[in-house]
């Protein structure tokens, strides 16, 4: 792709006149100049179109947002646009083109909380590029901290390996792997025994550290830590993202209507409780177009094919807690 069509792959933001909108709006704005890429405001208005009042509103939460816009961002090409329809369909649609779509999510348990949170689960699974989930919880954004990853297969989740590795690099910041081991416990591990349980862990370092050789290669300034869990995962996601700036998560395709609301358990209790943005991108489909793109845009070369692992891991670091968080 072209520079100049590069540079028309915006990242779009869904607003709805809520606070946590214009701090999405705020993140966006960051996130567009970070890329060099333009900023589409979006509404979805369909009630626009049924009276003068609600062309009014519609344009009133367009210009407040243009505004937050505006304040967080210079010299950056802004533009606005109301579009009739269901809300999750609607923003898909506009981000079709995207090479980001930001939402925001509340945290409380309020009616407009509950119905923004279902809104956002069903734009997660209904839009093609990587999707910014803004959290309504804990006050000010973070701008700055580390990237969190969740990850279960290298091979199965590279669209979301290589968006967090371009989005440490683009910040300058370190990558968290998180690799939960399934089928642990205090039972099954005294069953299979200390040793057991160690050569699993070793083994899937090992299988991480082989399986993400390319993009160390095509990031060499990145410094990626692994940690090797228990299941299940959120817990020690959320535990990361504490210090983060951003989790990256990966989601499976969805292609049937009623599994388009659904995401997997993992996704939905980080997204509900995350203390920090989320980034879900789904897994098993190649990143092309803009996302694919943006991802590369400040990557280099193209990661060559997996390398033997290293003799030592250096710059990657071991990370094994000395005991299980609390359930």
């Amino acid at each position: 792709m072209s520079e100049q069509r590069m540079a028309a792959a915006a990242v779009v933001v869904g607003v709805d006149g809520s606070g946590i909108a214009l701090s999405a709006v705020r993140w966006a704005t960051r996130e567009a100049q970070r890329r060099g890429a333009p900023l589409r405001i979006v509404h979805v208005a369909s009630y626009a179109e049924r009276s003068a009042a609600g062309g009014r509103r519609a344009a009133s939460i367009l210009t407040l947002a243009h505004t937050e816009a505006e304040k967080a961002g210079r010299h950056l090409v802004v533009t606005t646009e109301a579009v009739p329809g269901d809300a999750a369909a609607a923003l898909a649609e506009a981000a079709a083109d995207a090479q980001l779509l930001v939402v925001g999510m509340g945290g409380g348990e309020r009616y407009e909380d509950i119905r923004l949170h279902s809104t956002t689960l069903a734009v997660c699974t209904a839009t093609a590029c990587p999707v910014a989930v803004v959290r309504g919880v804990g006050g000010a954004v973070p701008e700055d901290g580390q990237v969190v990853l969740g990850i279960e297969d290298v091979t199965a989740d590279a669209a979301p390996v290589t968006v967090a590795f371009a989005d440490a690099q683009r910040h300058d910041a370190g990558l968290v792997v998180v690799h939960a081991l399934h089928g642990t416990g205090p039972v099954r591990d005294h069953v299979s025994g200390h040793e057991a349980l160690a050569r699993r862990r070793a083994a899937a370092w090992t299988a991480i550290t082989d399986g993400l050789a390319p993009w160390r290669s095509r990031y060499p300034d990145v410094p990626v830590e692994i940690r090797i869990v228990d299941a299940p995962a959120h817990g020690h996601l959320l535990q990361a993202g504490v210090a983060a700036r951003l989790i990256v998560l990966g989601t499976r395709a969805r292609r049937s209507a009623a599994a388009r609301v659904v995401l997997g358990s993992t996704s939905h209790t980080v997204l509900r409780h995350a203390p920090c943005p989320v980034l879900v991108v789904k897994r098993g489909i190649p990143l092309t177009g803009p996302a694919a793109e943006a991802a590369a845009a400040t990557a280099g070369p193209t990661p060559p094919a997996p390398v033997a692992r290293p003799a030592t891991p250096e710059p990657w670091t071991l990370y094994v807690p000395d005991h299980r968080p609390r359930r």
